[in-house]
């Protein structure tokens, strides 16, 4: 079986992120694949197969969001993070279980906030180290270990 071009561009894209960089990257998967769920839910309901997978893949995205925070080094931040993501994946869960899309719009404008925000901190958080390695030393303030 052979790849196609994109499937390797998509693997080498991975491979080489930085941690920071796939914590956006799942933020994306966590907006597409909810966006997907509601857009099955208001077109076609009887596609109980196709809304649970959309679901699921979105539930997953929190639940990797959850498992790569650091709650040693990102204290309370990190705490307060897991707690939103949890209460997200459960009114994930309850809108598949429900098939319920209500739920899922509800959350979706905070995934695509929360995505934004993920993505301004780590484009600050690389200026910052670009003109750290410019000017004396580099710093290692372990931004990835709240994501």
């Amino acid at each position: 079986m052979t790849r196609s071009a994109n499937d390797k561009y998509v693997e080498t894209a991975i491979l080489t992120a930085s941690k920071e960089d796939l914590i956006v990257r799942v933020f994306d998967i966590l907006v597409v694949a909810a966006q997907q769920a509601v857009e099955k839910m208001h077109a076609d309901v009887g596609d109980i197969e196709g809304i649970h997978r959309a679901l699921l893949r979105a539930q997953r995205a929190l639940a990797v969001l959850m498992g790569a925070l650091d709650m040693e080094i990102g204290g309370e931040l990190s705490v307060n993070l897991f707690r939103v993501y949890e209460f997200w994946h459960h009114e994930l869960v309850m809108a598949n279980m429900q098939k319920d899309v209500v739920r899922v719009e509800r959350l979706l404008p905070d995934f695509i906030d929360y995505r934004k925000t993920w993505a301004e901190a780590v484009s600050q958080w690389k200026a910052m180290q670009r003109s750290d390695d410019e000017g004396s030393s580099p710093t290692s303030s372990g931004f990835a270990a709240v994501g």
